[in-house]
């Protein structure tokens, strides 16, 4: 699967992969790991030694989501490195092969008698984060103008999500219904890709229409799915606010809310798909959230290779794993194996100025002047050139001739403004830096300035100059 263009003129495109992968149940592993990044773990509820049952909330006094997916013994609690480059809250279970639930969880039925707010609740309680992600108190929710429930899948190599929808097609009514009541969305939209449209649909009056979406990376991106057919910008956390007017739900998650409220059950499992190298046949697998991934390996009698790669959540976003054992958890959609000579390897190399990040760019970014500004640590330029408005899909670094880490530049400017106080340098600071010569984008910033009488701060780490 490569990425192909007209004669090198037209940005290239990398379709969806598109079959039809039914679902294998993995049993429950002998040991699986809760991951937690919302709290320290002095916040939890529970200690090493004590039981817990499935469903059994682990943060103390609901400070923040934390749901047990397992029943049995907590045999440690420590921080892990996450494969992502995050610290977490990490609770290892000896579970056991059958579950005993916890009984304070809700069930409702009769979704159009029930209160927004109450099941915004019971689906936080159920464990879903998606409430947790925009705003920590599930009873208050900002107006939302368009709900859009996604059949497409996050990277071209993952069908999880489509699968989902394969599977669930035909009982789709009560997910839109509950998810139109508990979001008050103005709209809502099923979002399906070309290939699955013809698939008979069970439709709620609570769905305003259908789109087709071309299954091209990365139009199954929520952020992508918001601006083309939403009301413009997704709706995220903030700065202390929620910003955005859009809402985008996978429809493997919104039929798992559904199953978790009318059931009286926690989420528990997730779908993943697995893939052993380019040409090897995807395949789904439903396991439990906490799973080390070295039993999804054991399943299906794959090693890495001593120089290949283990890359979580896809080809184009996703990360190196560099441990099996590492857990499934709740936002990881995919696992793939890459051979030695499938590896791609960045260069400290210039940007040759050919403009092809740019022209793929699906959020319309200078993408390469964020990658210069990004390198020399002219945060500042970055945020003024809407560095926070990257969405990672990954098409500029793929495209680049000069093999430009790209996506690494901008998303480190995007820590940089969110998480440090920047410093600005002046001119005469910037000049005696030296690190990138003549082509440093803030020496040629001061120089286009100097001639309109209004020389700018360059940002590279220093202290205001007067």
């Amino acid at each position: 699967m490569d990425l192909k263009s007209f004669f090198g003129i037209l940005p290239p495109k990398l379709p969806y992969a598109e079959l039809d992968a039914p679902v294998e149940t993995l049993p429950i592993p002998p040991k699986v790991t809760l991951l937690w990044s919302e709290g320290t773990t002095t916040d939890l509820s529970i200690s090493e030694g004590g039981n817990v049952k499935t469903g059994q909330e682990l943060a103390r006094n609901g400070n923040a989501l934390f749901v047990s997916t397992v029943t049995g013994q907590v045999q440690e609690i420590k921080t892990f490195p996450g494969a992502d480059g995050n610290e977490y809250v990490a609770v290892a279970i000896n579970a056991n092969p059958r579950d005993s639930f916890d009984p304070s969880l809700k069930v409702i039925n009769e979704f159009s008698k029930a209160q927004p707010s109450e099941l915004r609740s019971a689906i936080n309680r159920a464990g879903f984060s998606v409430w947790g992600s925009i705003l920590g108190d599930p009873s208050t929710l900002p107006p939302i103008h368009t709900l859009i429930i996604s059949a497409l899948d996050m990277d071209p190599m993952s069908v999880a999500n489509q699968q989902a929808f394969r599977d669930n097609a035909g009982n789709l009514g009560p997910v839109i219904q509950m998810l139109a009541r508990s979001t008050q969305a103005t709209r809502s939209v099923l979002a399906l890709p070309d290939h699955l449209i013809d698939i008979s649909i069970d439709l709620s009056e609570s769905i305003e229409s259908f789109v087709k979406v071309e299954a091209v990376y990365p139009n199954g991106l929520p952020d992508v799915l918001a601006k083309k057919f939403g009301a413009g910008l997704l709706m995220k956390a903030r700065n202390g606010g929620v910003v955005g007017n859009t809402l985008v739900i996978s429809v493997e998650h919104a039929v798992a809310m559904v199953e978790c409220l009318q059931s009286g059950k926690p989420f528990i499992e997730k779908i993943v798909t697995f893939s052993a190298g380019k040409d090897d046949p995807l395949k789904n697998f439903r396991v439990r959230i906490g799973t080390p991934i070295g039993e999804i390996l054991k399943k299906t009698g794959v090693e890495p290779q001593p120089n290949g790669k283990l890359i979580l959540n896809g080809t184009m976003r996703g990360y190196a794993c560099f441990s099996d054992e590492q857990p499934v958890s709740s936002n990881i959609d995919s696992i793939h194996i890459q051979e030695p000579k499938e590896i791609f390897f960045f260069e400290n190399t210039a940007c040759v100025n050919c403009g092809k990040c740019n022209a793929i760019c699906p959020v319309d970014l200078e993408v390469n002047l964020l990658g210069r500004f990004s390198e020399y640590g002219i945060f500042e330029k970055c945020r003024d050139l809407g560095a926070e408005n990257c969405i990672e899909c990954g098409l500029c670094a793929y495209v680049c001739p000069a093999h430009r880490p790209l996506v690494q530049f901008i998303s480190h400017s995007k820590h940089v403004i969110q998480t440090e106080a920047i410093e600005v340098m002046g001119m005469e600071e910037a000049m005696a830096c030296d690190a990138c010569g003549p082509i440093c984008p803030a020496i040629r910033l001061f120089e286009s300035a100097s001639k309109e009488g209004n020389a700018p701060m360059a940002q590279i780490g220093g202290k205001q100059q007067e």
